[in-house]
């Protein structure tokens, strides 16, 4: 009897030895593959702000030599309006340029190059616009039959072309990285899983063998000696009050498994807060109303019994109400108001319908009302046709047509994305005063396409 015991502590010692180093490994697993994610991110921003920088430097140019090409022809000083802005923006673009590409190897041949080419063009333009001001027609038409100029910029497309490519691979191969370290994440979590299910089951064996033969010691006992009842008894008493404690513990171990998943998702926000630039708290901020819009998606489908649709009523009144209460801490003096009709719309939709809401609402509040005083309004409606209307209003200083985008412009990408996804176009209304967003997008199921 001794002897089994001992073996069934044994077994079941190493069970639990083979489950925690088990899960463990899951643990380690995902706090490497949450480096790296770190990792992938930094490239990923740097990456985009060299693509950004290249794309905007080549459109600078292209601008400055249609503004000259203008004036050449006409002589009308209105086509240098945006000259000196695109001179200038160029000079920022190549500044941003080279301070970027130093992470990527050989790039100071082709900086120090497309420096040259830079000025060599401005300059060539420059003068251009100082000989159609003393009337040297003549001397201009020269310059243009050297084709000088169309080399210059032929030879800067080259390079711009390269560094996008540069850019775009590495924004490639780090989502190759992110798949194969998504692949390696479920392999481990797969065989940790599986790892932990066994040593449950062998604690699990070893505890019901160990409980059979107590009772069949007990039996024994019982029919060898009536004194031993109260020892065994007394035994049987300190065994359940152990197994009650081992509940207590696993239960706490559950729930400390359940906290440190929790604080995977808090490090994003302690990141945001140990920034100390204002306009990266902002960005931070308002990413975070981004993802809460999707989260807020897959907390209603966590309590729902249809995990493929979403009723906008329930979600787009809790998404409303955070932002309500969100930006009330950066701006006093504006209200929101909301209409919301139940429709349920796929998962899918609802998320890209979300942050649509979401940037519309958080640029009304940041823009639409300098003074700080005003009301924005929302409304989603059904339309005949399977299609619903969405409209965000407000009475404020309204959107001038052609005007460029205020703030980074990062969020009209993200509507453009969004309502490309959605199928829709996005409408600016002048309903002076103030401006309204129209959405008009269909509520009906997508049919899965083949891959």
């Amino acid at each position: 009897m001794q002897f089994s015991n001992r073996k069934i502590v044994r077994f079941t010692s190493a069970s639990l030895l083979i489950g925690f180093a088990a899960l463990m490994a899951i643990v380690a697993t995902n706090f490497w593959l949450g480096q790296r994610a770190q990792s992938y991110f930094d490239n990923a921003i740097e990456a985009r702000d060299i693509r950004v920088a290249a794309v905007e430097l080549r459109n600078a140019m292209q601008t400055a030599e249609a503004s000259e090409r203008g004036f050449v022809i006409t002589g009308n000083e209105i086509y240098l309006g945006p000259y000196e802005t695109a001179k200038a923006g160029a000079q920022r673009h190549m500044q941003a340029l080279q301070t970027l590409l130093t992470s990527y190897l050989d790039s100071k041949p082709t900086l120090e190059r497309l420096s040259a080419i830079i000025a060599a063009k401005f300059g060539e333009l420059d003068q251009t616009i100082a000989l159609k001001r003393d009337h040297r027609d003549a001397e201009i038409l020269a310059i243009f039959r050297t084709n000088k100029g169309k080399a210059l910029t032929d030879e800067a497309n080259v390079f711009f072309s390269g560094i996008i490519v540069k850019a775009d691979n590495r924004l490639t191969s780090g989502v190759v990285e992110q798949r194969a370290n998504s692949a390696w994440l479920r392999l481990v979590s797969a065989i940790g899983g599986f790892v932990i299910i066994a040593v449950v089951g062998g604690a699990a064996y070893g505890a019901a063998r160990y409980t059979r033969e107590l009772r069949d010691t007990h039996d024994e006992v019982n029919a060898l000696n009536d004194k031993l009842e109260q020892r065994v008894a007394t035994r049987t008493e300190d065994l359940a009050k152990e197994r009650d404690r081992a509940e207590v513990l696993l239960s706490e171990v559950n729930h400390r498994v359940a906290n440190s998943l929790a604080l995977v998702s808090s490090l994003v926000k302690l990141q945001a807060k140990a920034v100390g630039d204002l306009a990266s708290k902002e960005a931070l901020a308002e990413t975070q109303d981004r993802i809460f819009a999707i989260s807020l998606v897959h907390r209603r489908l966590y309590g729902s019994a249809n995990a493929r649709s979403v009723d906008l009523d329930e979600y787009l009144t809790g998404l409303l109400d955070h932002l309500q209460t969100s930006m009330r801490s950066q701006v006093h003096g504006v209200s929101l108001s909301y209409k919301i009709e139940p429709i349920d719309l796929e998962t899918d939709i609802s998320i890209n319908l979300g942050v649509v809401v979401t940037e519309l609402v958080t640029n009304a509040f940041k823009y639409a009302y300098p003074d700080g005083v005003g009301e924005i309004r929302v409304r989603l409606s059904r339309l005949p046709g399977g299609q619903a209307d969405l409209v965000v209003e407000d009475d404020g200083v309204g959107k001038a047509d052609g005007a460029p985008a205020k703030g980074t412009g990062v969020g009209s990408r993200i509507i453009n994305a969004m309502c490309i996804s959605l199928g829709a176009k996005l409408d600016y209304r002048d309903i002076q005063p103030g401006t309204a967003a129209h959405l008009v997008f269909s509520t009906k199921p997508r049919r899965a396409t083949a891959g």
